[in-house]
C-alpha cells in the first residue's frame, strides 16, 4: 500500500475512535509525560493544540504553565513551516485558516534550539519511532532545528505500526507516548 492510501486508511481508523476513547487515551498519556523525568527537567516545552481526534495534551500544556514553564505551540506562517508561538494561557486562543486553534498574533516567537521537550502528533507512528504526519511535512522539516531536545511521539496505541513507508527526509523520535506508558523506539 502506497504512502498516500495507507495515510488515508490510518486517518479513517483515527477518526473511528469514540469521544470517550480520545478523552481516555489522552489523559493516560499526559499521565506518563508529567511523571517523566524529561518533562520535569525541560523548562521549554513544544507541545500543540489538537486537531480532530488527535491525542490532547492540553493538560501537560496547562500544568507546564501552572509549573512556570515556557510553553510553545506552532503557528502555520506557510504551506509547508511554522514559527513557535508562546503560548501563556488558554484564554487567547482563535482558529487558523485550517480549523485548528492557535495563539492569536501578537505573540512572542520560540527559539527552536532552546527547546527541551517536543511533543510530536502524527497520524501514527512505527514503532521504529517512524511517524506518518499529515502529508505536508511541517514537523520533519522543524525537528532537524532542535537536535538538542527530547522528542516524544504522541501515539495511541491501538495506531502503532510494525513498521511505517520512510522517505530520506522524514525525522523519527527516539520515544514514544501511548495510553501504556513511554517507550525508547529502536531508531
Amino acid at each position: 500500500m502506497d504512502k498516500i492510501e495507507l495515510r488515508k486508511q490510518l486517518k479513517a481508523q483515527r477518526n473511528a475512535l469514540s469521544r470517550e476513547q480520545v478523552e481516555l487515551s489522552s489523559k493516560l498519556v499526559c499521565e506518563h509525560i508529567l511523571a517523566s523525568d524529561t518533562y520535569r527537567q525541560a523548562e521549554k516545552i513544544l507541545g500543540y493544540l489538537a486537531f480532530g481526534k488527535e491525542l490532547l495534551v492540553d493538560t501537560v500544556l496547562r500544568k507546564a504553565l501552572e509549573d512556570g514553564k515556557q510553553v510553545y505551540v506552532p503557528h502555520i506562517i506557510s504551506n509547508t513551516e511554522f514559527v513557535l508561538a508562546e503560548l501563556k494561557s488558554f484564554e487567547n486562543l482563535a482558529l487558523d485558516r485550517y480549523g485548528i486553534r492557535c495563539v492569536k498574533e501578537p505573540f512572542e516567537l520560540g527559539i527552536a534550539e532552546q527547546l527541551d521537550l517536543v511533543l510530536v502528533p502524527a497520524v501514527a507512528f512505527a514503532k521504529d519511532g517512524n511517524r506518518m504526519g499529515m502529508g505536508a511535512g511541517y514537523y520533519d522539516r522543524f525537528l532537524l532545528k532542535c537536535p538538542q531536545a527530547k522528542l516524544f511521539g504522541i501515539a495511541y496505541a491501538a495506531l502503532l505500526q510494525e513498521a511505517l513507508p520512510k522517505d530520506q527526509y522524514d525525522v523519527a523520535v527516539p520515544y514514544l507516548v501511548t495510553e501504556g506508558g513511554i517507550v525508547k523506539t529502536i531508531c
